[in-house]
C-alpha cells in the first residue's frame, strides 16, 4: 500500500478525485441555507443548533438556527437552516 505523501503525489499526477482515493469529505455550501456533505463516515450529533459529522479526516461541526437533515443517503448529507459556521474538530 502508499504511504500518504506518496499516494497523495500518485493523485495529483493523474489528476483522480482526490476526496474518493484519499477518504476526503466534499463539502459543498450553498450561501448560508445549504450544506452538503459526501464521503462522510457517520453522524455523532444532530440538533437544530448543532451537528456533528465524522469524516475520514476529523469531526465537522455545523451550527446554526433551525437546522434539519434534509436527505441522508450513504454517499451524502445535506443540511439546510441558517448556517453560522463549518468548524474541523481536531
Amino acid at each position: 500500500m502508499l504511504g500518504g505523501g506518496l499516494r497523495r503525489n500518485v493523485v495529483n499526477a493523474l489528476e483522480l478525485p482526490k476526496e474518493v482515493i484519499l477518504n476526503l469529505p466534499l463539502i459543498s455550501l450553498t450561501g448560508k441555507e445549504e450544506l452538503i456533505i459526501e464521503n462522510y463516515k457517520g453522524i455523532i450529533e444532530y440538533g437544530d443548533e448543532v451537528m456533528r459529522v465524522n469524516t475520514g479526516i476529523g469531526v465537522l461541526r455545523i451550527e446554526g438556527k433551525e437546522l434539519f437533515l434534509k436527505q441522508l443517503t450513504s454517499e451524502c448529507i445535506v443540511v439546510t437552516g441558517k448556517i453560522k459556521g463549518i468548524l474541523f474538530l481536531t
